[in-house]
């Protein structure tokens, strides 16, 4: 892989989640929309490589880790970069679908599924965040967000190609 898509992934990742982050800052000032508990995030991701808990329900409850927050931060980047892998591969090296704001788009509506089928049933929030206090606003509020960072995928990927 030359240095030129290596970078453009990396930067793509990062450029996509920022987007993400501004976004959930915007929903926060002007809605009140809670942001994601990074600290639970890294919890879990401790637990998870340190225990190999992936299922641990009651992770908000369990007791604060040391660095959970940053721990947090930096799986909420890594993340990113492994979806700018997927979106390297699907649009620029095996291009199955056009480079496009539509498909930036659809894309990250697709990655809404993570959050939605792996993350919040593993940290007990229940598949399509059931068990949280608003599910269906939840469900959106990801689904914006994530629409975001698809957006924002594509941006950061049409600088380089």
């Amino acid at each position: 892989m030359p240095m030129v898509d290596f970078l453009s992934i990396i930067i793509a990742g990062f450029f996509s989640c920022i987007a993400l982050d501004m976004f959930g800052r915007l929903l926060l000032i002007l809605f009140k929309i809670p942001e994601p508990s990074w600290g639970v995030v890294g919890r879990w991701v401790f637990y998870m490589v340190r225990r190999g808990e992936i299922f641990n329900p009651q992770i908000s409850d369990s007791m604060p880790i040391a660095h959970e927050v940053k721990i947090g931060w930096a799986f909420h980047y890594l993340i990113a970069v492994a979806w700018a892998v997927v979106f390297y591969i699907f649009f620029i090296s095996y291009p199955l679908f056009d480079l496009s704001y539509r498909n930036g788009l659809l894309f990250g509506a697709l990655t809404t599924i993570a959050p939605l089928f792996i993350f919040m049933p593993f940290t007990g929030q229940g598949v399509l965040a059931r068990k949280t206090d608003m599910p269906f606003l939840t469900s959106l509020i990801l689904l914006a967000r994530h629409s975001v960072f698809g957006l924002a995928m594509f941006e950061g990927f049409s600088w380089f190609h």
